[in-house]
Parts: structure tokens; C-alpha cells; sequence
């Protein structure tokens, strides 16, 4: 399939749907979705997570210094220290910053980690990592399931994210 066909999906639509061949993978794609991803995705001739690496990629191109990436994982390190809506359960990450980031030999604590997701190989290669996890952090797998091992709480917290600042 090389062309744009027209698709039904629920009768009597005044939206129309289109299945195509994705630039970015080459499989089969379908923009339906809601806007404005529908436009986006035939616009760009890209399957939903084509078209996300390719939005991310722009964030990336102006953040990547900025951003907390460890082993081509992106992660968002909060500053809560207590409550019920802290990233990874609350447990504790110490993490240190590296080059090419602006944060470089800076060193945080946090109780409040999110994870993003793993970045595609073609980005890893493109925005290496920024940070690195201490303490015995690492991120680790058992089986199938992908698993966190948190940082050893016996040793005095660094500051919290909060108190990171740019060097560059």
C-alpha cells in the first residue's frame, strides 16, 4: 500500500479516516485519532508513535542539556518529599548530572521520580545520556517486568531538584 485510501469507521462520521503507508517504520498506519493528531499524522504520513518520537525530537533538539536522562531513559525527577502522588512510590533516588547537561557535577536527591519512557535507538545515538544514577539506583529487570532498585537510604540526601542550576 503506497497510496492514501479513504477508510469507514463508524457509519454515518462526517470525519474522515485515512489508512496509508508510515514514513518514519513503513507499517501500515491510520489517523484515528482525535485532533490534533488526525491532522498531524496524515500530514506527516506517520503512524501515532512515529509522529511522538518526531514532537519529542523537537523538544530534544532545544532541551536535550536540560533534560534527566539515564542508560536512554527519560526521566522527570519531582521535589515532593511526602504524600500519596510521588513517582516511584516515593522511594529514593540520588542522581548525578553529567555532560552534556547544564546541571553537569551537580548531585539531587529526589523522592518524586518519574519515568518517561526508553528513548528509540535512532535517538540514543543522536542525545546520549545527562545524568547517572547513584547509591545503587538502577533501573533493573526480572523476567519480563522492568523494575527499580532505589538508592541506599542510609546515606545522607543531596539537595532536592529544586536547587539545580544551569552552569552553561
Amino acid at each position: 500500500m503506497s497510496e492514501l485510501r479513504e477508510i469507514t469507521i463508524a457509519p454515518r462520521h462526517d470525519v474522515k479516516y485515512h489508512e496509508y503507508v508510515c514514513l518514519g517504520c513503513g507499517e501500515v498506519a491510520r489517523n484515528t485519532y482525535c485532533e490534533p493528531y488526525r491532522t498531524n499524522l496524515l500530514d506527516r504520513r506517520m503512524c501515532y508513535m512515529c509522529n511522538h518520537w518526531f514532537e519529542f525530537e523537537k523538544d530534544l533538539k532545544s532541551n536535550h542539556a536540560k533534560k534527566t536522562i539515564i542508560g536512554g531513559h527519560v526521566y522527570g525527577p519531582g521535589n515532593r518529599t511526602s504524600g500519596p502522588m510521588r513517582g516511584m512510590a516515593g522511594r529514593r533516588f540520588d542522581i548525578e548530572y553529567i555532560e552534556p547537561s547544564v546541571y553537569q557535577g551537580q548531585r539531587v536527591t529526589t523522592f518524586d521520580l518519574w519515568s518517561g519512557s526508553a528513548l528509540p535507538e535512532k535517538l540514543r545515538v543522536r542525545y546520549p545520556d545527562t545524568a547517572k544514577f547513584l547509591g545503587g539506583a538502577e533501573k533493573a529487570n526480572a523476567g519480563e517486568i522492568t523494575c527499580f532498585n532505589s538508592s541506599d537510604a542510609s546515606a545522607e540526601p543531596y539537595p532536592l531538584p529544586m536547587s539545580l542550576r544551569a552552569l552553561k
